[in-house]
C-alpha cells in the first residue's frame, strides 16, 4: 500500500498540477492515502507480532496438557495400587461401610462379613455395628 501511495505522490509531483482547488484537493487525497498506508503498516506489524505470541501461548498450552496429562496417569496408577504395590480392583464385590465413630469408610467383602462377627473400624478400632 505504502509503494502504491509513493508511486500516486511521484505522478502528482511530476505532472506539474497548477496550484488550484483540484490539485489541493488531489493532495489531501494523497495525503489520506499516505496517512491509511502508515496505519497498516503499523497494524499489520501488531497483528504479525499477536500471531506469534499466540503461537507460543499454543505452544505452552500444548506443554501444559501433557504434564496433566502425565500427573492424572501418574495419580490413576497411585489410586489403583494398595499398600503392597499390587494393583487393587475397585470393582470387586466390596460392600462399604461407614464407622458411626469416625466416619471411615470400610470396604468389607461378603468373606470378611462372614469370618467377622463385629469387625473393627481400622482407622479407631471402634466396632462397625456398634456394641
Amino acid at each position: 500500500m505504502k509503494e502504491k501511495t509513493a508511486y500516486l505522490r511521484g505522478l502528482m509531483d511530476g505532472m506539474k498540477l497548477p496550484d488550484d482547488d483540484n490539485t489541493k484537493l488531489l493532495r489531501a487525497i494523497a495525503d489520506c492515502l499516505e496517512a491509511i498506508a502508515d496505519e497498516m503498516e503499523t497494524e499489520s506489524a501488531r497483528v504479525d507480532n499477536i500471531e506469534a505470541e499466540l503461537d507460543e501461548i499454543d505452544s505452552d498450552i500444548d506443554e501444559l496438557d501433557e504434564v496433566i496429562g502425565f500427573l492424572l496417569e501418574e495419580e490413576d496408577e497411585d489410586e489403583d495400587e494398595d499398600e503392597d504395590g499390587e494393583d487393587f480392583d475397585w470393582e470387586d464385590d466390596f460392600d462399604y461401610f461407614t464407622c458411626p465413630n469416625c466416619g471411615e469408610v470400610v470396604p468389607l467383602d461378603e468373606d470378611a462379613l462372614q469370618e467377622e462377627a463385629d469387625p473393627i473400624c481400622p482407622k479407631c478400632n471402634a466396632k462397625l455395628f456398634g456394641e
